[in-house]
């Protein structure tokens, strides 16, 4: 990267990755590649190795340059929610072994050796799953239900006005709930 984009502000790098260049984009990945990679640390799922997850970490950045508008916070925690969003959706998915098709299904003899070539036990694939089913509770009982709605929507894509309007509320109850969502899932 030039030394002329390392000097550039998120929101410089964002309008001109969105103007086409590329070496833009390319220096915000190098600056949230660190966190992106830090949040991957933190999953172990059957089926996804880490870099799987960091990729899944890099499309939630993609998203987010494209979708910041710059009114709602700082780039840096849209960035953070969008990567932190499609790592659980990526999570999820790879849980749920919705997403497989048929295809992918091995014979009832081959089973037990895909299981030790993963290195990951039946016993240990249910505890990552209630794993994920007790953070989600502990989500939902930490969360009202207005911050629940609002988290959703903001997830979703909906800027503070179109949330309020929504919900039926002002701009400043939102982001109140909003910034109150942020302080209670960093202690989950």
């Amino acid at each position: 990267m030039t030394k002329a984009l390392q000097n550039l502000t998120d929101e410089d790098l964002i309008r001109a990755a969105r103007s086409g260049d590329d070496s833009a984009v390319g220096e915000l990945v190098a600056r949230y590649l660190p966190m992106i990679r830090h949040r991957a640390a933190r999953y172990f799922l059957p089926g996804m190795d880490a870099e799987d997850v960091v990729q899944e970490g890099l499309i939630g950045l993609l998203k987010a340059i494209r979708l910041y508008d710059g009114r709602q916070s700082a780039f840096a925690t849209f960035a953070s929610v969008c990567v932190a969003s499609t790592m659980a959706t990526a999570a999820k998915a790879a849980l749920s072994q919705k997403s497989r098709p048929l295809s992918d299904y091995s014979p009832l003899e081959e089973l037990d050796e895909a299981r030790q070539d993963q290195h990951v036990s039946p016993e240990e694939e249910i505890i990552i799953a209630e794993q994920v089913e007790e953070l989600k509770g502990r989500i939902d009982t930490l969360l009202s239900g207005f911050e629940q709605r609002a988290l959703t929507l903001y997830l979703s894509g909906h800027s503070y006005s179109e949330i309020s309007q929504l919900l039926r509320t002002t701009s400043k109850a939102v982001d109140n709930a909003l910034q109150r969502v942020r302080r209670k899932l960093r202690s989950v």
